[in-house]
């Protein structure tokens, strides 16, 4: 069972390595891999002095036993006091390392459920510079996806890796830190001790590399941007090791890095990798300058079977075109811009998911754009913005990647090109180095645009579904101006326990050697649109780029049915089974007059309600199962029917489920 084991982990990291193998509708951490971690750590920490302080800057020093998987560190945390007197301050630590000494501006400390409660050796007030030191050791916990690791790779001996993937909260299993997205250290620095055949590999750039002569080497990074704690990364190991030199066009330049096993060195992987320097310069003219220029972007291989946007080095376990691109474009979306708590993870991987398509269509063409789009599009359930933040299964739910990713894209198609890409240029300079939310975002596109959008995000960010369109529509023959008048009706109807969408539509009719676009902005349930053309249309496309996040089907026009004036049929009802409520949809020429009866199997009325239209289109009946004296009525299987005197009846099978 063991060998079996070895086995399969070595197919499932051929393949992630594989370029014809490369998924590109799936996440960049795959979901299966969580359920080995245990998450009792995936909180955010309930600590009262969030504000009181600002953190200024880490000093990580890590000493690590690889053969005991033992971590001694030295973290100093430099701060800023934002309140008066100051005389405490809290720090995540999980309980799996041992404190063994509080100093510098420390006096006593107390390490519990998971919190390192410090008391200052003193009182500091709003701009007083404080500095705490604390020496600790332990086993790190691997909680959320992975946080710290200890393993080997995989077929290549016993070679050792230690890695580190921290989000969501993981970094608090590894050191003492303030593990909340909204708090940036200024600047970090990181001294890793480590076995003299490994490399360490961190954020930022390294200043030293130092030969301790007793079988151990230091490494020290410096990374003098503003830094989240769950990008901080470790990433050690035997590495094969190869640079680049990216030229920026003001005449910038930055080194490009990249540390890979050497039993997976090949000429495709190296290739591919090497696609990192073009994919810079795409989002550079998409998103503006690579966001930490002076330093350098790197990807080093760690022992996992995802990838995460470590900042300015991203780890790769899965290493596809694809998946390469979206890491980097983390840098902008994620690692400079990001979300200001996990509620509005979409503020990352829906940016990042996003990107992905602009690469492909800036590389291939337009049509590779829309292509890209149309892998991410399922019927997502629930909404983007994730109510739950407690485990990671809730948080990374494929929805925020793929309709992120769709909700951007139809942003881009509402508020138009410029719009779209101005907006993401000035969301960039408000909130970089900084953290945002969704309604940051929304009022950096309002500001461009010039309109409310509340309606946009509360439908696709805090709302559930996507729209289910049923159209059709029919033209006149050309009058004696020329002109065809056409009509286009369009119904909404997907449940109505999901929103009533407002989306503009592309409309692309077509006939006689001509065509023409029509926008149209649906609002409604119901809705009819009277279009007067110069031609007369043999042809319509709905919404043929597909810039909406639908399902969408044409019924046959009221003519092409064939229907004479006072005739009916009806439609499919949805959802069905059902339990609370189900909608029947029916379709009528002008001058009906009938009923909508309900019956159950044997054959007795149960519900009945008058129909009467003068006008011809789509309507429905919601029924809540209830029969005509407001009683609920038991599971079962009914039988809906319209009847029109004169004009027969026809007839639909519901089942209620209680």
């Amino acid at each position: 069972m063991k060998l079996s084991r070895i086995i399969i982990i070595i197919l499932i990291s051929s393949l992630a390595w594989s370029q014809e193998a490369e998924q590109t509708n799936v996440p960049c951490k795959p979901l299966a891999q969580m359920a080995g971690h245990f998450d009792r750590l995936a909180k955010s920490a309930l600590r009262m002095d969030t504000w009181d302080w600002d953190v200024h800057y880490y000093d990580l020093d890590f000493n690590i036993d690889v053969e005991a998987e033992i971590v001694y560190g030295m973290v100093e945390v430099h701060l800023v006091s934002a309140t008066d007197a100051l005389e405490h301050i809290q720090l995540d630590l999980s309980m799996n390392m041992t404190v063994d000494s509080v100093y510098l501006n420390g006096a006593v400390f107390n390490h519990a459920s998971d919190i390192l409660s410090i008391t200052l050796d003193g009182s500091y007030d709003p701009g007083e510079l404080v500095a705490v030191g604390i020496a600790y050791h332990g086993h790190p916990l691997e909680t959320g996806f992975q946080a710290f690791e200890f393993s080997t790779q995989y077929n290549a001996g016993l070679i050792p890796i230690i890695s580190t993937l921290s989000e969501p909260y993981g970094a608090r299993t590894w050191w003492p830190c303030k593990d909340v997205p909204t708090d940036k250290a200024d600047s970090i620095r990181i001294a890793i001790t480590v076995d003299d055949e490994l490399t360490a590999v961190a954020n930022g750039l390294l200043t030293a590399e130092i030969d301790n002569g007793d079988g151990t080497k230091t490494w020290i990074w410096e990374h003098n941007y503003p830094i989240t704690t769950y990008l901080v990364s470790l990433a050690i190991s035997e590495y094969e090791y190869w640079n680049d030199t990216f030229h920026f066009a003001d005449g910038d330049s930055m080194p490009l890095e990249y540390w890979m096993y050497p039993s997976y060195v090949s000429t495709a992987n190296v290739d591919r990798w090497n696609l990192t320097a073009n994919m810079i310069e795409i989002y550079n003219q998409a998103y503006g300058k690579y966001p930490f220029f002076e330093e350098k972007y790197g990807m080093a291989q760690f022992g996992w079977g995802g990838a995460m946007e470590h900042q300015t080095c991203s780890s790769m376990g899965a290493s596809g075109e694809n998946t390469i691109a979206h890491e980097l474009a983390h840098q902008w979306w994620g690692d400079l811009v990001t979300c200001s708590n996990f509620h509005h993870i979409w503020i990352n991987e829906g940016f990042a998911t996003y990107s992905e398509a602009l690469y492909w269509g800036a590389k291939n063409g337009e049509p590779a754009y829309h292509a890209h789009m149309q892998t991410k599009d399922y019927a997502y359930q629930g909404s983007i913005y994730r109510s739950d933040t407690t485990n990671v299964w809730s948080i990374f739910n494929y929805i925020v990647y793929g309709k992120g990713a769709w909700t951007l894209h139809m942003l881009r198609h509402v508020i138009g090109d410029d719009n779209f890409f101005e907006t993401l240029a000035e969301y960039r300079n408000i909130y970089k180095f900084s953290h945002a939310s969704t309604e940051d975002f929304q009022g950096v596109a309002e500001a461009v645009w010039g309109q409310d959008l509340e309606w946009f995000f509360d439908q696709w960010i805090y709302g559930s579904g996507m729209p289910w369109y049923d159209w059709w529509w029919s033209t006149t023959p050309l009058d004696e101006f020329g002109n065809s008048q056409v009509t286009v009706q369009v119904n909404q109807v997907h449940s109505s326990n999901e929103p009533t969408f407002k989306m503009p539509i592309d409309l692309a009719f077509a006939g006689s050697g001509n065509d023409t676009t029509i926008v149209i902005w649906d609002s409604l349930r119901t809705q009819q649109f009277t279009i007067q053309l110069d031609f007369e249309p043999t042809s319509l496309q709905f919404d043929p780029n597909v810039w909406i996040h639908k399902d969408a089907v044409q019924i046959a026009g009221i003519i092409e049915r064939g229907l004479q004036p006072g005739e009916f049929h009806i439609m499919e009802a949805y959802p069905n089974p059902f339990n609370a409520e189900i909608t029947i949809p029916y379709i009528v020429n002008s001058h009906f007059s009938g009923e909508i009866s309900i019956f159950d199997l044997r054959g007795a009325q149960v519900y009945t309600q008058r129909l009467v239209h003068r006008e011809s289109g789509q309507y429905s009946l919601e029924w809540d199962g209830r029969n005509a004296a407001g009683q609920a009525l038991s599971s079962g299987i009914y039988i809906a029917r319209i009847h029109s005197s004169g004009h027969g009846s026809s007839s639909q099978k519901l089942s209620l489920l209680k």
